[in-house]
């Protein structure tokens, strides 16, 4: 819907000001105010007007082509038409047989065209002032003329000299001719004035190369010497992923440059377009990037959604948790024991937040050397001197106190945490919340703590959390699993989980390519167990730095050595023994007996 039209219009004659108010209340396009005035008066009343936030001047004859020249307003003369001629013609007529026309051009080009066109032969004077007004006039009266028709200037002059007049009066045809060029013409000066604002909003808005895209993904502006370049596709098809109302952020990595690129929609005259500004650098070698990589709010989401949480409905638990803490822009420390899918929660943290339009910078601290430790604290285009972005730091508890020093007094100096969303992790044991080096973290940075509790606490949605695993499997297997036996379900229920969600995604996954019948059999989930079981042990007794498990041997020889030492752990209480091994007692009795 357009606003309406403001328009000051200057009058020649009173007349002409009630009909132009009485023709603009018809309409609902014009705003109308009207003052009376004729050339330099009617400019002067259009000057001390000319700040009331006009869109347009409407006047006549000569005053319009007056204002055109002293004012910068747009202003559209009301045309004298044939028909106004003719009917000051008639009247002319009947007061003298001999008569002239006198005015402006405005006016004699009009009675010119008539004339010829009816051949008739009439004395024409166009005048461009009140001087040559007079001077016309008076050769007039000296030759007899009759009757003087004229405008509003010419009409004081002859009327002084004595001579009979004809007003030549403009009629409603006229002025609404004038409001709807005034109306056109507006509305064009709008159109440009915003495409002027849209443009100079690029323009001012871009760090190093502008594109901007229309609906169709036709390049409307560009700063790009070489439109064909693969950022310009891979732009075009991430224009669709632009929210109307928030500006989109991403890196991105094309031929070993780095784009840094910040997208926003734009309308210009109801259509939408979507500008993109951005600048680039070279990627640092492979060796620097090691252990760093940038995730999209798509790849974040697919990553999620493939994972336990995302499947099984596990973050339901979690949503509120995470919902308080996305209130706020503190840093986050994320808890929990091995394989609890951490990156994951981190990635629903991230999809859910407010900077889920920028992108997720992961540094895994297990994977970062050397080169790459040096990259990330010290040079120029690392990811910890971005801003605007979410930081992962994951597993920070495996960087030396050295480094943990170093990466904490980084993140002071920097104002990290300000300029960005900082989320880190750290693997706990059974029965911590936190570890030493996660307190460090959040005493230092004041990190809201996350902690995620284990796979053994979500012990009644195993059997749910297992069939809704397989259905995915199914599809990315091309596989037709039905689901698990009663057997095989119970023993995944009775199963301590030490390595959590992600040993049981990937004990599933193992078992639904072993499987060739249409459910998952007791046998086979047992023989995984305990073959699970076999090297989780291994490995506690390794950590403890106790006795060397002996390996060699038959599996039934393995096993006994494994039951040996946990009795030995559990000071001989068969019962904790059993427990911890997820074995009856008497199945336990029965492999300690030989029988």
């Amino acid at each position: 819907m357009h606003r309406k039209v403001r328009v000051l219009g200057i009058a020649p004659y009173d007349n002409m000001k009630a009909l132009m108010l009485n023709l603009a209340q018809e309409r609902d396009d014009v705003e109308l105010t009207v003052f009376v005035g004729d050339l330099q008066q009617g400019v002067e009343l259009a000057k001390r007007n000319f700040y009331n936030d006009y869109d347009a001047i409407v006047s006549r004859g000569g005053t319009a082509q007056l204002l055109q020249k002293e004012l910068d307003l747009p202003v559209v003369e009301i045309a004298v038409t044939p028909f106004d001629i003719m009917r000051a013609m008639k009247l002319a007529e009947s007061v003298s047989d001999q008569y002239a026309i006198v005015g402006f051009p405005g006016v004699t080009a009009s009675a010119k065209q008539l004339c010829q066109l009816m051949q008739y032969r009439i004395d024409i004077h166009t005048i461009q002032n009140e001087e040559q007004a007079e001077k016309t006039l008076l050769e007039l009266r000296q030759k007899g003329t009759g009757a003087i028709l004229c405008d509003m200037v010419t009409n004081r002059t002859a009327m002084r000299l004595g001579l009979n007049v004809v007003l030549i009066t403009s009629g409603p045809e006229s002025i609404q001719a004038a409001f709807d060029d005034a109306v056109r013409l507006c509305r064009c000066y709008d159109n440009l004035r915003e495409e002027n604002r849209f443009l100079r909003s690029i323009i001012w808005n871009q760090i190093n190369h502008t594109l901007v895209f229309d609906d169709w993904g036709e390049i409307f502006f560009s700063t790009l010497e070489n439109n064909a370049l693969p950022i310009v596709d891979s732009l075009r098809e991430e224009r669709n992923n632009v929210p109307d109302s928030e500006e989109k952020r991403i890196l991105k990595r094309i031929n070993n440059i780095q784009y840094d690129v910040r997208m926003h929609r734009e309308v210009l005259n109801d259509h939408p377009y979507v500008a993109c500004y951005f600048s680039e650098s070279r990627v640092p070698s492979a060796e620097l990037q090691r252990g760093i990589r940038l995730v999209s709010q798509q790849d974040a989401e697919q990553e999620y959604n493939g994972s336990l949480y995302g499947m099984a409905g596990l973050m339901r638990d979690l949503q509120a948790s995470c919902a308080h803490l996305n209130q706020s822009s503190q840093p986050i420390m994320v808890c929990g024991e091995a394989g609890c899918l951490k990156e994951q929660v981190v990635n629903y943290l991230y999809m859910t937040s407010s900077r889920h339009n920028c992108p997720l910078v992961i540094i895994d601290c297990f994977l970062l050397n050397d080169k790459a430790w040096n990259y990330l604290v010290n040079h120029y285009n690392s990811p910890l001197a971005q801003s605007g972005c979410t930081i992962f730091l994951k597993s920070v508890d495996v960087l030396s106190p050295e480094r943990r020093r170093q990466i904490l007094a980084n993140m002071l100096a920097m104002d990290i945490c300000k300029r960005n969303r900082v989320v880190f992790s750290c693997v706990c044991q059974v029965g911590e919340s936190v570890t030493e080096a996660g307190k460090a973290f959040v005493e230092h940075l004041g990190c809201l703590v996350l902690y995620l509790p284990p796979m053994r606490e979500y012990a009644s949605q195993i059997s749910a959390a297992a069939n809704i695993c397989l259905s995915n499997l199914n599809i990315e297997l091309t596989k037709q699993l039905l689901g698990l036996e009663p057997g095989a379900v119970q023993l995944l229920h009775d199963f301590d989980w030490p390595g959590n969600h992600a040993q049981f995604q990937r004990i599933l996954r193992e078992l639904a390519i072993m499987t060739d019948g249409p459910y998952i059999t007791q046998e086979d989930t047992a023989q995984i167990l305990q073959r699970e079981r076999t090297v989780a042990i291994a490995g506690q007794r390794a950590e403890c730095g106790g006795q060397r498990l002996n390996l060699e041997g038959t599996l039934e020889q393995i096993n006994s050595e494994i039951i040996r030492c946990v009795l030995e752990e559990e000071n001989g209480n068969q019962s904790r023994t059993a427990r911890r091994l997820g074995i009856s007692r008497t199945t336990l009795w029965r492999l300690l007996s030989g029988r």
